[in-house]
């Protein structure tokens, strides 16, 4: 996890350094609409993973945790899901921090641009919003990655269930 953040600093740092030393110019409207699409992405995955984890966090609960005796419980069975879930939970946070960069970078935008530092010191200002969009655009990435490689493994277990059930019905 350390190790994660770490490099998403560095990353950021690289991409600062690049926008600024190539001096990279961009409309604010430009960025605008792109944030618009990175906040628009970041909130369906929000959403529809969040809807996922209400339906497989009881399930796997339920499978881990035997309420009626107290026995050790067998986690092989529910590997596959609990690696689902920290997928889908991954995606969830990953989609909440996107969503929470875009609204700051809006808030500073309307509380900083009529201050003379910001005015001065604007192409800093634009480079920074510039290289946070461009990183919080890799961790969105990062987070449909997740949803899919959760949904392969979902379609996956499906298909162990039902070829272990075609099985156990021949025998």
């Amino acid at each position: 996890m350390i190790l994660r953040l770490l490099s998403y600093a560095v990353l950021f740092s690289v991409f600062e350094g690049a926008y600024i030393f190539f001096d990279v110019k961009y409309s604010l409207s430009d960025l605008k609409n792109y944030t618009d699409a990175l906040l628009a992405a970041a909130g369906m995955v929000f959403t529809l993973m969040g809807i996922w984890i209400a339906f497989l966090y009881p399930n796997a609960l339920k499978r881990i945790v035997d309420q009626e005796t107290v026995e050790v419980a067998d986690f092989s069975e529910t590997l596959s899901e609990t690696k689902r879930l920290e997928k889908i939970v991954a995606s969830v946070l990953k989609s909440a921090l996107a969503i929470i960069f875009v609204l700051s970078l809006y808030l500073s935008k309307v509380i900083l641009s009529h201050f003379d530092f910001y005015i001065n010191h604007v192409l800093i200002f634009k480079a920074t919003a510039l290289a946070g969009t461009t990183l919080m655009s890799v961790i969105q990435v990062e987070s449909i990655f997740s949803v899919i490689v959760a949904n392969v493994m979902f379609i996956n277990d499906l298909h162990k269930k039902r070829e272990d059930r075609q099985m156990d019905s021949e025998i």
